[in-house]
């Protein structure tokens, strides 16, 4: 395989790498990640007893920046080697992916924070670090991330990607878009708004795997620009 190719995967990687994140602070940890609105007793109680597995949630997210960085990066030269007359485009995706994935690894950095007893020991400040991340690993993320889908889906059209995952990406932009409207509503998993965000996360991740999949796969990925 062609380091054109791997690349190109690494879309799919950072997906892969949030989800095993996921797995760790929800699924192997005594309970579920806090919710916004959760007791503080229940929220200490949490990371005062899975520190490993926060630790292991903060690891593998900025694993998964980096990656997402990396796909960033790709998409860029890809948008660039089609639309070699601008490069306005390249540039809005680029802008668009590299501050989502800043803002996820910011919000691993809380989680990694939130692992220490210490600060776990102080209620308000625990509270202010669950807020944002959060809000780094949500809003912040998808509507960064819905500047570089929609830039993607204008410039990179059949036959290097399939018609589907553009309306995939629109959906994905929509929701994202709409997400930032957790601001305006109460912090807490039961709103209406936390639905959109987290719709807004599975369809973005969804269209950021199966692009990769497909440029990684498409019969142009190994085209490179010549130096």
């Amino acid at each position: 395989m062609s380091l054109h190719r791997l690349w190109a995967l690494s879309g799919a990687l950072a997906v892969v790498l949030f989800g095993c994140g996921l797995l760790f602070g929800d699924l192997l940890a005594s309970s579920n990640y806090p919710a916004l609105n959760a007791p503080g007793a229940k929220v200490r109680s949490y990371f005062l007893h899975d520190g490993f597995e926060v630790r292991a949630l903060a690891f593998f997210h900025v694993l998964a920046a980096l990656a997402l960085l990396c796909f960033v990066l790709y998409l860029q030269k890809r948008i660039s080697e089609i639309k070699r007359s601008s490069g306005g485009a390249a540039a809005t995706a680029l802008a668009g992916g590299a501050t989502a994935a800043v803002f996820l690894l910011l919000s691993a950095l809380m989680y990694r924070t939130l692992a220490e007893p210490a600060v776990t020991r102080n209620a308000a400040l625990t509270h202010a670090l669950v807020v944002i991340s959060y809000l780094a690993g949500g809003p912040a993320v998808a509507v960064p991330l819905a500047l570089m889908i929609a830039v993607t889906i204008r410039s990179l059209r059949q036959p290097t990607l399939p018609r589907w995952t553009g309306w995939l990406g629109v959906s994905a932009v929509v929701f994202s878009v709409l997400s930032a409207g957790i601001l305006l509503g109460p912090m807490n998993n039961s709103s209406a708004w936390y639905g959109v965000l987290l719709l807004a996360a599975v369809l973005g991740f969804a269209w950021t795997f199966v692009t990769s999949i497909a440029l990684a796969s498409s019969s142009d990925a190994a085209l490179t620009t010549k130096a």
